[in-house]
């Protein structure tokens, strides 16, 4: 059959997601991008950029089961999916832009560790050990990809946090949630194609 001047598939089922929203066809249209990850994922330690390649698609398959999972319940947890989501598509870009910047990627787990080490002594001194030394560095800020993304990453946090919003009108965490699950089949999307050149499902 020719296919030529079709839109791609993710792109018809991101639109078909948004036209005509049921939690079944959004079931479906995750578990499809999530069937994709596991055709493309492998191991892969044959470079910084793959290794963290893997790493990331893996952690957006972890979350895309939760987004299945959380499909019927309430929005706010379909908030944490889609602002995972809009952490790892920065760094999904960062790491796409060469080898550099995926070892500093890499990195960053020394600067975790580090923080973390460093507000647990503040709060209980001589608990820990004190770290090697060698762990070094400063942390990549992502920035957010344009004003919707802000509006999504805000919209998220005032689901997720106990908000004035969230506190005061509950009823209103309910007419997000088509919205919400949009994004995250967006984001799916968006992140894996960072990476792939992804074929049309038969």
């Amino acid at each position: 059959m020719d296919r030529s001047g079709e839109k791609p598939y993710h792109i018809q089922a991101i639109e078909g997601l948004r036209d005509n929203y049921t939690p079944a066809r959004f079931q479906y249209e995750i578990s499809v991008c999530r069937s994709t990850i596991a055709q493309v994922v492998a191991e892969d330690n044959s470079s910084d950029q793959q290794t963290a390649r893997v790493y990331i698609l893996r952690y957006l398959d972890r979350v895309l089961d939760r987004a299945i999972r959380w499909s019927d319940d309430e929005a706010d947890l379909m908030a944490i999916v889609l602002r995972s989501q809009i952490d790892l598509r920065g760094w999904a870009e960062f790491v796409a832009k060469g080898p550099q910047e995926a070892g500093r990627f890499l990195g960053e787990v020394n600067i975790d560790i580090r923080e973390l080490h460093q507000k647990l002594d503040k709060a209980l001194p001589d608990a820990l050990d004190p770290l090697p030394a060698g762990i070094t560095g400063t942390r990549f800020n992502l920035r957010r990809a344009d004003d919707r993304e802000e509006y999504y990453f805000k919209l998220c946090s005032k689901l997720i946090h106990p908000s004035a919003l969230t506190i005061l009108h509950p009823e209103a965490i309910i007419q997000f949630k088509e919205e919400l699950a949009i994004g995250v089949l967006f984001y799916a999307w968006y992140i894996l194609t960072r990476f792939h050149d992804v074929e049309t499902p038969e």
